[in-house]
C-alpha cells in the first residue's frame, strides 16, 4: 500500500511536469515502504541523492516554463524552491552524520510538503501555462 495515491487533484494540467511529480510520489512511496519495513536507513542515501537531482532538474524545468510564458508568480515560486533545496541539503548533511530516524522524518516532511506544494502552489501555474501553450508544453 502506498502512502500517497496519485489523484486527479494533484494534476497541474501540464503533462511533462505532472509526470515528474508522479515520479517523485513513486519515490516517496518507496521511502514509505522502506520505513514501514524498518529499512529506512538502507534507502535514505539513495532517496536523498534522488531528491538532490530532482530539486535541481524539476525546479529548473518548472522555472524555465514559468519564465518563458511570463508566469507572474515566478519569483515567489523560486523562493519556495530555494527553501526546499536548502532543507534537502540540511537533511543530506544530517544523514552523513548518522542521525537516527531521519528516514521517518524525511518521509513525513516530503509527504506534507509535496502534496501541499502541488495543490497550493504548483496548481497556480497550471491553468496559466496551459492557457498560453497547452497541456503538452515543456
Amino acid at each position: 500500500m502506498a502512502v500517497i495515491e496519485w489523484k486527479d487533484v494533484y494534476e497541474t494540467g501540464i503533462v511533462a511536469l505532472d509526470k515528474e511529480h508522479r515520479g517523485l510520489v513513486e519515490e516517496i512511496n518507496r521511502l514509505y515502504e522502506a520505513v514501514r519495513d524498518k529499512r529506512g536507513k538502507e534507502v535514505l542515501e539513495d532517496i536523498l541523492n534522488m531528491l538532490t537531482s530532482y530539486t535541481v532538474d524539476h525546479f529548473q524545468h518548472e522555472e524555465k516554463l514559468m519564465a518563458e510564458y511570463g508566469f507572474p508568480g515566478l519569483e515567489e515560486h523560486r523562493a519556495i524552491h530555494k527553501d526546499l533545496i536548502e532543507k534537502v541539503q540540511e537533511m543530506k548533511s544530517r544523514a552523513e552524520s548518522g542521525t537516527e530516524d531521519l528516514a521517518r522524518e524525511l518521509l513525513k516532511f516530503l509527504r506534507v510538503w509535496v502534496l501541499e506544494h502541488i495543490i497550493d502552489v504548483d496548481k497556480q501555474y497550471g491553468p496559466f501555462l496551459e492557457s498560453r501553450g497547452g497541456r503538452f508544453i515543456g
